[in-house]
């Protein structure tokens, strides 16, 4: 039987390839409402939509859904134009008044890579600039104009450009293994030193520096990793990676690519991504620079919480707290959910990460109790 979810996934696969879509019947006005429910949940609202106006009058959304789902692309819109905005301003300002060199990650530069970039649901702007020390160089930089600079405990910060947040990260992301964070560390110092560590891409007649790549991907694999074991990923996420690699697979050596990602712990967690694309976004095999292999039942497994989660699982009813259960409890049974799921293809990673958050609330209690 064709559920909410594998209508979903197909109007998804349409407009990632830029395809026409297969639907055949019309559905009903709450089959709609649950797909576009479904599409927030993922944060894929504005690439659904794309696949949606290409369907025939007659296999339309009804009117009280179609209108508020354009409504929402056209926010989606205006955001990505404040963001470009926001971007040119903070980067032409930045290497005017020092010798930083910003690298762009994630949001922006992915987006360009869908058939309609400005419908791809953006958060902030992420930059990079090669080390801890010139992060902590552009954040003062940053606060010498007057914005107002907020630093976690992990040294990433943020600051508003109007209203368009805006994010200096000091690590390339982040391992929870420490000798593997300590050597991660080292390489992506030592390799952005490069001159093929960045290269230059324009975005809407914006010339920006982005990561070369191998660097890019160890990141966006990284980065996901991070939150599929913490609050869960969605749609978004893995359909940027299933994009990136498509359209950089000329670029992504695989005597280069598998051995690095290996290295830093991610070649099995990446072959699981792309594994997922293949089975459910419409990737295909020669669209990989390498074979990838993954257990079937794993990557089911992952996009039943895919499914269940959604962007960084906002929208997740299973772990919200009931009556006056704490948040914590929640959030821990989710964590360690996650963890037992990918401990498979991370294993220093995930038990890293469950062992430092119990080392944290350990040490919580004992402050409390003092």
């Amino acid at each position: 039987m064709t559920t909410s979810s594998d209508i979903l996934l197909s109007l998804t696969r349409a407009a990632l390839w830029d395809r026409e879509p297969q639907l055949d019947t019309a559905l009903t006005t709450s089959t709609w409402k649950d797909i576009y429910f479904q599409a927030i949940k993922q944060a894929v609202q504005g690439i659904v939509y794309d696949a949606i106006c290409r369907l025939p009058d007659a296999l339309m959304p009804p009117d009280e859904i179609l209108y508020p789902w354009k409504e929402e692309v056209g926010f989606i819109e205006t955001t990505h134009q404040q963001q470009l905005m926001a971007l040119a301003w903070v980067t032409s300002c930045i290497e005017a008044e020092s010798s930083l060199h910003p690298v762009i990650l994630k949001g922006l530069p992915l987006a360009d890579l869908y058939p309609v970039p400005a419908h791809r649901v953006s958060g902030d702007i992420d930059i990079f600039y090669g080390n801890a020390a010139a992060s902590l160089e552009a954040d003062h930089l940053v606060e010498s104009w007057g914005l107002p600079v907020q630093r976690d405990p992990l040294d990433d910060s943020i600051y508003m450009v109007g209203s368009v947040p805006v994010e200096h990260h000091s690590l390339l992301y982040r391992s929870h293994v420490p000798f593997r964070c300590r050597r991660l560390i080292s390489w992506v110092e030592r390799r952005m030193k490069e001159a093929d560590s960045t290269r230059e891409v324009v975005i809407n007649g914006l010339p920006l520096h982005v990561l070369s790549p191998e660097l890019d991907l160890v990141q966006l694999s990284g980065h996901a990793l991070k939150h599929a074991l913490n609050e869960g990923i969605g749609l978004r996420q893995l359909c940027d990676i299933a994009l990136f690699v498509s359209h950089n697979r000329e670029a992504l050596s695989p005597a280069l690519v598998r051995p690095t990602l290996k290295r830093h712990g991610l070649l099995r967690w990446t072959d699981l991504c792309l594994s997922y694309g293949l089975t459910y976004l419409g990737l295909q095999q020669e669209q990989l620079p390498y074979p990838v292999h993954a257990n079937p039942q794993l990557v089911a497994s992952m996009h039943e919480e895919v499914l269940h989660s959604g962007n960084f699982g906002l929208l997740d009813e299973r772990y919200r707290p009931k009556g006056n259960a704490p948040q914590k409890k929640a959030t821990a049974h989710r964590i360690m959910r996650n963890v037992w799921r990918y401990i498979r293809v991370c294993p220093q990673e995930a038990t890293c990460w469950s062992l430092g958050l119990a080392a944290l609330r350990l040490k919580e209690k004992v402050g409390l109790n003092r």
